[in-house]
């Protein structure tokens, strides 16, 4: 079974200092995320470019398919130590989680992960080596389905330091308040801003520290079909139907002939609601089993330009119109493949028409890449 990772972050300045002195990349590949996150000595700006150094090396050596133990082993062996502190000058997470379930943790002097399963924390069972005279934890393990990973910097443990914790909060009561808020209707994002929230808090909206925060959420990819218009040829009808209904997640038609086309494949009926229309989106229907209908070409460019205006969750949260629960919908998934039919339809060849309202393609692709910028994957192709 496939694993997908659902990650956020978060993170707060220590007071007065325009930078954040910890450092935090994360990537998503064809078949796992890598993490690394740093936390340089001191704060401002001289700790944010050793912590910067410290995750960029990270992920450039692992970017080139150099083994976790190669940079763990260069940086453990690069990384110098303050002489008068007796302490490295950055510290460092780094994770890789692979769609199988594999997981692989290296840390240095930083936090230990907490993984939690059926929100309850799971001991990880970490080995140790010393690199240079620097010990380092290792761990490798399997996840599953609604696994939480929660990496955090020092600034979290230090939260409330000499106040409501006179030794900060720790390490122990960040992980019981994680264990009380990992509720799995939470998003990674949702999570992480509570654990952000609550740290705020206790440092009474100054932090006293650099705060980082990445929240892993293991579970199903998210994805959403749409198909967009009619074949070209009449007699791909059956089989595009046929693909489009047999792929897994959610399903959407955009175009009233493609509507009818798939009402009468179903055998369902198609009811339009009039109440969502809007002066320049045509109005949605309702067909059971299909979980958005909406109007075509004219629906699509205003979800693009709904995109292309900087449109997220927030902002589209409560709209009713076709536009607006496109683009909710689009948010809401990991992956979006849209099937195109390339039919023409001959109310798109009015002259009245702005002419970018007959290339349906190329207003999907302009989707496309509005939506690869918030990180979602799309997929596209034409019929």
């Amino acid at each position: 079974m496939k694993m997908y990772y659902e990650w956020d972050t978060r993170q707060l300045r220590k007071h007065h200092e325009e930078l954040c002195g910890d450092s935090v990349l994360v990537t998503r590949h064809s078949d796992s995320v890598t993490l690394a996150l740093s936390d340089g000595l001191g704060s401002g700006v001289k700790a944010n470019i050793l912590a910067t150094l410290t995750t960029r090396i990270a992920m450039h050596m692992l970017a080139n398919d150099l083994s976790l133990t190669e940079v763990v082993d260069t940086l453990g062996s690069t990384l110098p130590v303050c002489q008068v502190r007796k302490l490295a000058y950055s510290t460092f997470a780094i994770g890789q989680f692979f769609r199988d379930g594999h997981a692989r943790v290296v840390e240095f002097d930083t936090p230990p992960v907490i993984l939690l399963r059926d929100r309850k924390r799971v001991p990880v069972p970490f080995d140790q080596r010393v690199i240079d005279g620097k010990t380092i934890r290792e761990c490798v393990t399997e996840l599953q389905l609604g696994d939480w990973l929660v990496f955090v910097s020092d600034g979290v443990l230090n939260a409330g330091i000499g106040g409501v914790y006179p030794l900060g909060w720790g390490w122990d009561q960040t992980v019981e308040f994680v264990e009380r808020h990992a509720h799995p209707a939470l998003s990674a994002g949702e999570l992480a801003g509570k654990i952000a929230e609550a740290v705020g808090d206790l440092y009474a909206g100054a932090p006293g520290d650099d705060v980082s925060i990445v929240v892993i959420k293991v579970r199903h990819k998210l994805t959403a079909t749409v198909l967009a218009g009619p074949p070209a040829s009449p007699e791909a009808d059956r089989d595009v139907l046929a693909r489009f209904a047999e792929r897994r997640g959610l399903h959407v038609v955009c175009g009233g002939t493609t509507a009818k086309l798939v009402s009468r494949r179903l055998g369902r009926p198609l009811d339009v609601d009039l109440e969502t229309m809007k002066p320049d989106v045509p109005p949605l229907a309702r067909m059971e089993e299909i979980d958005l209908v909406t109007e075509g070409i004219l629906t699509l460019t205003a979800a693009s330009e709904l995109l292309e205006a900087g449109a997220d969750k927030d902002t589209v949260r409560f709209g009713t119109d076709g536009a607006s629960s496109l683009v909710r919908l689009f948010l809401n998934v990991d992956h979006v493949h849209f099937i195109v039919g390339m039919a023409v339809n001959p109310a798109h060849q009015n002259p009245n028409l702005p002419s970018h309202l007959g290339m349906k393609l190329a207003v999907v692709r302009e989707i496309a890449d509005a939506l690869g910028k918030r990180g979602i994957e799309v997929t596209v192709e034409s019929v």
